[in-house]
């Protein structure tokens, strides 16, 4: 029983990585997503998804892709638009 909710919650967490990549894909324009797992102490699934845009120079792929300088970045209308739009999407 154990090992079944174990699979099921990896299911779920690659699903939800797919959703997220490819709704930043469609609604943000991104050319790739990159995620980042991360479960340092508590025992559940926890993805950063970042992504990259078109343009991003290769040196800033990958690691370095929110260190370029001219990366997109917004303040917190923004933010708060690209939210909106990801959950229609998403709902």
């Amino acid at each position: 029983m154990r090992l079944s909710a174990r699979n099921n919650q990896r299911r779920a967490g690659a699903w939800g990585c797919t959703r997220a990549s490819q709704a930043l894909r469609d609604v943000a324009q991104a050319e790739h997503v990159y995620a980042y797992v991360i479960g340092d102490e508590v025992p559940h699934l926890h993805v950063h998804v970042l992504p990259r845009y078109p343009g991003t120079p290769r040196e800033y792929w990958w690691t370095r892709v929110d260190q370029w300088p001219q990366a997109r970045r917004g303040g917190v209308a923004e933010i708060e638009g690209l939210v909106r739009d990801l959950r229609g999407y998403l709902t």
